[in-house]
């Protein structure tokens, strides 16, 4: 019996191997534009470092006072944050102990701190929101914001020290995947402490609380949509870069870039933490970890200023509340969930899918308190917990959420006569300057070309292993993101602990709630950024699968699968490694880069800015065209259409029959310069201008109209063959 036990293990274990050797390769084998070309990467940037200056003591100082700023921030929010925790503890003071629960006495400290932590950071953003209608936007309110929340960290700490967790042995299997995490959140936070780059971060993530400081508060920003979204990790920003300005601008986007990076750290936490809430042992909770940490689209997030992760944290603590209140029916945990989801519908709506799943887990706890109620009233045993009052408990917590992040939505109601503006303006009529529901279903049916267009039901059907192979950034037909093949290859592992009813309940839950929005994401847009907050609690169910089936198949199949798990996880952090050194942030943050030169070459256009910034008049007005709307860097005043950055010429040249026509509408909008992208805009296969609607010549006649409006009569300050910067005539 023992001998036929070992076969079948050596069997699953052959399996196990040729699976996950098979994934890696394939998933290698498209990655010739980062992986492959790491050694050309990696010679480039040791070049870098050799040839110049690597440190700088000003640029050193300014990265150091981002690092400080964001780590004062991080420490407030762990001071209100264990606050909340501690007023949400005492409802359980006069709650009966549920006799099924024993996670209080396995609680991992890492995970209460990444709790109070993230509760601590969306209890700020909705302080900052008020401060912001109030245009309390200084830099008195932020040193006293940061005092206050230092204070309470003093107070949280004393009143957590002297407490120390158990020690655990862990495997070298585990140390390795310790290591690839802290590595991956190094590379992370090097690059989010460069000058910003990433496209949405100067569009929004940065460039609105700039503007915002500037005006003292919450203000509307004309023609930039993102204005009116829920913002609340942007928020966050505006407290760093207060605090960062009286030393310098760059120790200000710094510390932006910092504060938004501690959200990585957290969520790698959260996840090591819940696994060990869940009884996994350290080794496995690593695996956990690591499986988080190294997906690529999640460091280029942390790296980039985004607030994916942020959101992926919210989702995860209020799934993680709502499926142990599953077990325990404690108010503390619906609190929790409460707040989280609240916090996560001030940075997105599109945690509004987070809603329906947990709502019906709600109604399903109920429908098994009624059962359960049923079964012992024979017995003259009574449950502490109706199944209405388990019901109405829950959904009101619900409610309470979307109370709680009402005041954004409220705000773009009445900025624009919709909630959900700047969506679904055909169904909820809005509007707003440079917005309108043409470019409302445009943007539809751009985010519905992410994973490819058109769809069917096979491309549907494909589309995990597409994704987990052959993701790419910059590619929307490629989901426009990496995600690796972790969870591809814990899938089998998933289902057959599922099948063998060797998943705790709550993994169950979490697992539903996953698989929910993976389909959510599945129908609507298939941005690899969007699938993030489902990938949490897979990596704990991977985590805790495997650990299952190592028990089950022995010792040393639990090794080799370890170790299968931490091989696939560093192919992802190739990935990552491979990305920094292409960017090579390394030398900026250390002060021997100029912040030009940074930007120079990583910006093709920034020349460009420069010139505006350092020659034209203040007067100046730059019409913007097909450059990224890139407002954070330009110091003139500007314009430019938000997504559809060619609209506005667009339909000038449609409604003209000369180029003077088009320069008088333009003069008359106050434009006096134009900076342009010729490559795009007087493509004939890619320019906008071009309708395939009209025949070749009309087509023709349009593109002769816009060119010379261009050329004739302007003043070219600059030109070469991708961007063109002139002045009008007047």
């Amino acid at each position: 019996m023992k001998r036929s036990t070992q076969k079948r293990g050596g069997a699953w274990g052959a399996i196990l191997l040729v699976w996950g050797v098979s994934l890696i390769v394939a998933f290698l084998s498209f990655r010739s534009a980062d992986v492959w070309r790491l050694p050309s990467f990696a010679s480039s940037f040791f070049q870098s470092l050799s040839l110049s200056t690597l440190f700088g003591l000003k640029g050193l100082a300014e990265s150091a006072a981002g690092v400080i700023i964001a780590a004062l921030i991080t420490l407030s929010w762990y001071g209100l944050g264990d606050l909340i925790v501690r007023l949400a503890q005492k409802l359980n003071a006069q709650e009966e102990e549920d006799e099924d629960d024993g996670a209080d006495q396995y609680s991992s400290r890492i995970f209460n701190l990444a709790r109070a932590c993230a509760l601590g950071a969306g209890a700020w953003s909705l302080l900052w929101f008020l401060l912001g209608a109030l245009k309390l936007y200084r830099r008195p309110t932020a040193l006293v914001a940061t005092l206050l929340g230092v204070a309470l960290f003093v107070l949280a700490y004393k009143r957590h020290r002297g407490t120390r967790p158990k020690t655990e042995s862990m495997s070298a299997t585990g140390r390795v995947a310790l290591s690839l995490s802290i590595l991956t959140g190094a590379l992370a936070l090097m690059a989010a402490l460069a000058p910003p780059t990433a496209k949405d971060t100067l569009l929004y993530h940065i460039s609105l609380p700039k503007i915002f400081i500037a005006a003292g508060g919450l203000t509307d920003v004309p023609y930039n949509i993102a204005s009116f979204l829920p913002l609340g990790a942007e928020l966050h920003s505006v407290w760093a870069m207060l605090l960062g300005q009286p030393l310098s601008e760059r120790a200000a986007e710094a510390a932006s870039g910092a504060t938004q990076f501690a959200f990585f750290p957290l969520l790698v936490a959260f996840v090591y933490g819940w696994a060990r809430r869940l009884r996994l042992d350290r080794t496995w909770s690593s695996l956990a970890a690591v499986l988080t940490a190294s997906v690529p689209t999640i460091y280029y997030v942390a790296a980039s200023g985004y607030i994916d992760l942020a959101l992926s944290l919210y989702v995860a603590l209020a799934v993680e509340a709502v499926a142990r209140w599953w077990k325990t029916l404690r108010t503390e945990q619906l609190v929790y969930a409460a707040l989280a989801l609240s916090f996560a519908l001030c940075l997105k709506l599109t945690a509004i899918f987070v809603v329906l799943p947990l709502a019906l887990v709600i109604l399903l706890r109920a429908r098994q308190a009624q059962e359960e109620q049923e079964q012992h009233e024979s017995a003259g045993r009574a449950r502490r917990a109706s199944a209405g009052r388990i019901a109405l408990g829950g959904l009101g917590a619900l409610v309470l959420a979307c109370m709680l992040a009402s005041p954004w939505y409220i705000r773009t109601w009445a900025q624009t006569g919709s909630p959900v503006f700047p969506f679904y303006l055909n169904i909820w009529k809005g509007s707003a300057q440079g917005w309108d529901t043409e470019r409302s279903l445009l943007f539809q049916e751009i985010n519905s070309r992410y994973g490819g267009y058109p769809k069917n039901a096979l491309s549907y059907l494909a589309a995990p292993v597409r994704l987990s192979l052959m993701g790419q950034p910059d590619l929307p037909d490629f989901y426009d993101g990496v995600l690796g093949v972790a969870f591809l290859f814990g899938l089998p592992l998933i289902v057959w602990a599922w099948w063998r009813s060797g998943l705790d309940v709550e993994l169950r839950i979490a697992l539903m709630v996953s698989a929910v929005l993976f389909i959510f994401w599945l129908f609507s847009s298939q941005q690899m950024r969007y699938l993030l907050p489902a990938l949490p609690a897979l990596s704990v169910a991977v985590a805790a699968s495997g650990a299952l089936f190592a028990d089950r198949q022995g010792r040393a199949i639990g090794k080799a699968l370890q170790w299968m798990l931490t091989a696939i996880a560093a192919a992802g952090s190739l990935t990552v490694l491979a990305w920094f050194m292409e960017q090579n942030p390394l030398r900026v943050v250390l002060g021997g880069e100029e912040r030009a030169n940074f930007l120079a070459r990583r910006l093709d256009y920034y020349p460009y800015y420069e010139i505006i910034n350092r020659e034209l008049p203040p007067n100046a007005r730059v019409w913007l065209i097909n450059m990224r709307r890139d407002t954070y860097n330009i110091e003139r005043p500007y314009f430019s259409d938000y997504m559809f950055e060619d609209y506005t010429i667009k339909n000038f040249v449609e409604e003209s029959r000369t180029g003077r026509e088009v320069l008088a509408r333009a003069r008359a909008a106050g434009i006096t310069h134009l900076l342009v992208r010729l490559d795009v805009l007087l493509d004939y296969d890619q320019s906008t201008i071009v309708d395939d609607r009209r025949s070749r010549a009309e087509n023709l006649e349009k593109m002769k109209i816009l060119q010379d409006f261009l050329t004739e009569g302007t003043r070219i300050i600059r030109r070469d063959a991708r961007f063109m910067l002139v002045e009008l005539p007047r």
